[in-house]
């Protein structure tokens, strides 16, 4: 724990004082999870319950000093966000013919309402130069584009 900042550190003791509701210091370990996520980690419950063992005895505890490594483990987990699974996503909902393509206007409202929520002259900007002479937008261009953040 003496290699943390201390800043990082008293933030991590906040937490987990917020989520030591009887004040006994100490979490069950199946609360973690909810405390990263809390924290702003992309780590899923069972990613949780494996570091903190909570997945081989639920009733385990776990003290400040042994939740500061698993907190660290827990952030440094990164659970990609898949292209295919947004491709899916648009065919079962906007491409029923199947043809990879979606109205300008459709994305347009998407991107504005979405998520994020981005202003239209933003999103004008991010989508110039994808739709085609019939208002069409190739949306797996516009998928690409919004995973790696180049837009709004």
């Amino acid at each position: 724990m003496d290699k943390l900042p201390e800043d990082k550190l008293n933030e991590l003791r906040d937490a987990f004082a917020l989520f030591d509701k009887e004040g006994k210091g100490v979490l069950k370990a199946s609360e973690i999870g909810d405390l990263a996520r809390a924290m702003g980690t992309d780590c899923t419950i069972a990613d949780a319950n494996k570091i903190t063992g909570a997945k081989e005895d639920p009733n385990k505890t776990v003290k400040f000093d042994e939740f500061v490594p698993m907190m660290l483990d827990l952030q440094k987990i990164v659970n990609p966000i898949k292209k295919a699974d947004f491709i899916e996503g648009f065919k079962c909902v906007m491409d029923n013919m199947n043809t990879g393509l979606v109205e300008m206007v459709m994305i347009k409202q998407v991107l504005m309402k979405l998520g994020e929520k981005c202003d239209e002259e933003s999103v004008m900007l991010a989508l110039k130069g994808m739709e085609d002479d019939k208002g069409m937008v190739k949306y797996e261009d516009v998928i690409t584009k919004v995973l790696e953040g180049n837009y709004c």
